[in-house]
């Protein structure tokens, strides 16, 4: 079948690295799995040898007949988009955490993010595929290119890895970027933060331009007098750029500001 640009489609073709993502999640029998566009398959019978209970989403229609011929009642498969479902919905009919494992559309992987971030408690484990260039960003250290706000506002609730690269020889058709496998878990020691939106705003503004120092990124949250006082208060130089402070230094900017 071949693959639709407009899906962002790019199938998985080497069972070997299948086999290594779904060990990575360290599933077991009876587990709760999500697994977000099957597509042709590879990575599903991979989860479904372990005993898993697997739900999968997929949008592209013409491969619901397929799956379902293959797969039948082994699992339940929900036709449609991710980024459109009923999540505190689904969510709510399971009693345990559940886990995460995908090979995902490259063009979804902010949105989806975006969702693992809002509904992070219902997740143990996330292990998906991605491209290698948001994978740095994810798992970056202050004070390279790579380091974002993304990269904190996922730090707060995860322990973040990348696992392993995967070649473009894996996929057909064959992507323009080289890709990456992550693993994201709850942190084991989440930060203590007095007002969590504060401190994702001041993320958010510190580096909403990265080349200008965070006096004049924090400018539209305080006056010049108010940040003289908090830059002595806190012993942080505002004239630093947002992405040379590291977690901490983020925290006790929100915590005083």
């Amino acid at each position: 079948m071949q693959a639709l640009k407009s899906l962002g489609q790019n199938f998985l073709t080497d069972r070997a690295i299948a086999a290594r993502i779904v060990n990575s999640a360290g599933i077991a029998p009876g587990d709760q799995v999500w697994e977000i566009g099957p597509g042709q398959g590879i990575l599903t019978r991979e989860l479904l040898a372990t005993g898993c209970s697997l739900t999968a989403f997929e949008l592209d229609r013409r491969l619901e007949e397929p799956l379902r011929k293959e797969f039948g009642s082994a699992m339940e498969l929900i036709r449609g988009d991710i980024l459109r479902q009923n999540w505190p919905q689904l969510l709510a009919e399971y009693n345990t955490p559940i886990k995460l494992v995908a090979n995902i559309p490259y063009q979804i992987t902010s949105p989806l993010l975006g969702l693992l971030e809002l509904h992070h408690q219902h997740f143990s484990r996330i292990v998906l595929m991605v491209q290698k260039e948001v994978a740095e960003r994810i798992c970056a250290s202050p004070g390279c290119k790579q380091y974002s706000a993304m990269t904190l506002r996922l730090k707060r609730l995860f322990d973040t890895q990348i696992l392993f690269e995967v070649s473009r020889s894996s996929f057909t058709p064959v992507p323009g970027v080289d890709s990456a496998v992550i693993s994201l878990s709850p942190r084991a020691v989440p930060p203590i933060i007095k007002d969590t939106n504060k401190y994702l705003l001041l993320v958010r503004l510190g580096f909403a331009n990265r080349r200008k120092t965070l006096r004049n990124n924090l400018s539209s949250l305080a006056d010049k007098d108010k940040l003289e006082k908090l830059q002595l208060n806190t012993g942080i130089d505002l004239n630093r750029r947002g992405e040379t402070l590291s977690e901490e230094e983020f925290i006790v900017l929100s915590d005083n500001l």
